[in-house]
């Protein structure tokens, strides 16, 4: 067995573990919570699936909702990942999908193995990388979602891969096919979760790292890595005679809660720094009871008593009471359009725009009167809800076998590690000499992404950080080993 290179035991040991820990989290599960028997159900799947079960049997891409906003609600990537299954086999193809999420998982375990070594060229820190990453329970927990969490760290990590391997080639036209094949890579990876764009960043630095003459070669493949979003974004425009943006659910024409007024409601709320799932609590029963005519003085009650006291205390009950009340004559007037399903009018609505100011007026003075904890503390509470977890999501861990105390303790020894990672990414920041370039440019795009989700988005879910796990954890083991240097150093000054 000599000849076994471990990396490829671990890969294999990824594969069985990623299978075995689903199948057993799927087992616990009743049946209303899994999707045709295979995968995990969300409120999501609909608006990623129906997509591209309505193209394979029509021929037109778009969801099962009324108005333009049907074509484009989400970015096709995911669609087209499903789509494949379908087209493999209609019968059979979330089983697909979901062996083919694990088989991505398992080669992005050998991927990752292979970037810790051309950053770090230590085959130690490699290899418990690759196993913590792939072995373990810590980064799998999506993979039998029908949502883009499956399938999206896999993708950063190859695309991280053919970025480094393109910067160490020896010839010019296979250095030019790693970085085409990159450019490919991420251009899927932003019509799949256009939020990752972020990490284009790194494909012009490590261009610039690998010619001599690199301002025309970034172009090229910078051309290329927004290929399909930009012919996502032209087929949007033709549609609708406007150009949609990468987030477009909040359209004129939606007929759901997604509309303007919702938008400016969580802009208000997200001052405070409220966790996305207490939000969503008490704005959702507000809606769902105004959609079918109920505007009780319960509702809006409901509502305040779920505010901070000193929110209620400053902006006062009467106050309040009347932006929601406005919020509910807003709903109203959506209430016919919903139960005929027809799309909303592309004309903005008086009552709409009026709860809309109100909103933003109360976010305006939310701002100047608590800037410490608009500008501060909110982005560190929600800092807070997503480093110091365990993200042992699976509900084996969550509900099926917690309690048990050796559950108890991997909880603990993940929940350690998750929380390691994500402070070590700010120590690599501030001790970037120990670090090598490429290495920083690393660390440097993922706290672009994390300080764009507390400080902007804000309202995050436990899912939105499992793309960038895998730097962290190189981050944290690779800081790790620097500190075990520096001791040993002074250890040896010192004798």
């Amino acid at each position: 067995m000599g000849w076994i290179k471990p990396i490829w035991l671990i890969v294999l040991m990824s594969l069985i573990s990623a299978f075995f820990f689903n199948e057993l989290n799927i087992s616990t599960l009743s049946e209303d919570r899994l999707q045709e028997g295979q995968t995990v159900k969300t409120s999501d799947d609909w608006s990623y699936l129906s997509p591209a079960k309505n193209y394979y049997k029509t021929g037109v891409w778009k969801e099962n909702i009324p108005g333009n906003v049907s074509y484009f609600q989400r970015p096709p990537g995911y669609g087209i990942f499903y789509y494949c299954c379908l087209l493999l086999s209609e019968t059979h193809a979330l089983l697909l999908l979901k062996i083919f999420q694990v088989l991505l998982f398992s080669l992005s375990v050998f991927c990752l193995y292979k970037i810790c070594m051309r950053l770090l060229n230590n085959e130690k820190i490699a290899l418990v990388v690759a196993a913590t990453y792939g072995i373990t329970p810590f980064a799998m927990g999506f993979l039998y979602y029908s949502l883009t969490e499956g399938i999206t760290p896999a993708l950063l990590i190859f695309y991280i891969h053919f970025l480094v391997y393109a910067n160490v080639a020896r010839f010019k036209k296979q250095q030019n096919f790693l970085f085409g094949v990159a450019a490919l890579i991420f251009a899927y990876l932003l019509i799949v979760r256009p939020v990752l764009g972020v990490f284009g960043l790194l494909l012009p630095v490590f261009v610039y790292y690998s010619y001599a003459h690199w301002f025309k070669k970034a172009i090229v493949f910078g051309i290329i890595a927004s290929s399909f979003m930009m012919i996502w974004q032209v087929r949007n425009y033709t549609i609708t005679g406007k150009i949609v943006g990468l987030n477009p659910i909040f359209q004129q024409d939606n007929n759901s809660l997604y509309r303007s007024p919702s938008a400016a409601f969580w802009n208000f709320n997200e001052s405070w720094g409220v966790e996305g799932a207490a939000y969503h609590s008490y704005s959702l029963p507000f809606w769902q009871a105004a959609i079918k005519g109920d505007t009780s003085i319960t509702h809006i009650n409901n509502v305040l008593n779920s505010f901070p006291d000193y929110v209620v205390d400053y902006f006062g009950t009467e106050r309040l009471t009347n932006v929601f009340k406005n919020y509910q004559k807003a709903i109203l007037i959506q209430k016919p359009y919903y139960e005929q399903g027809l799309a909303m009018p592309l004309h903005k609505i008086p009552e709409e725009e009026i709860v809309i100011e109100e909103f933003n007026q109360l976010t305006r003075e939310f701002k100047k009167e608590f800037w410490v904890q608009y500008y501060i503390v909110s982005p560190l509470k929600v800092f807070k809800v997503m480093a110091f977890h365990s993200n042992l999501s699976m509900s084996i861990f969550q509900s099926t076998f917690r309690g048990n105390v050796i559950m108890e303790f991997f909880r603990f020894l993940f929940f350690s590690l998750h929380g390691l990672s994500f402070l070590a990414l700010f120590v690599n920041l501030i001790w970037f000499k120990r670090n090598t370039p490429l290495e920083n440019v690393l660390y440097i795009a993922t706290f672009i992404y994390v300080f764009y989700l507390c400080y902007f988005q804000r309202g995050i879910e436990e899912r939105y950080t499992l793309p960038v796990l895998s730097i962290l954890l190189i981050g944290v083991f690779s800081l790790a080993n620097k500190v075990k240097s520096v001791y040993t150093e002074r250890i040896e000054s010192v004798s």
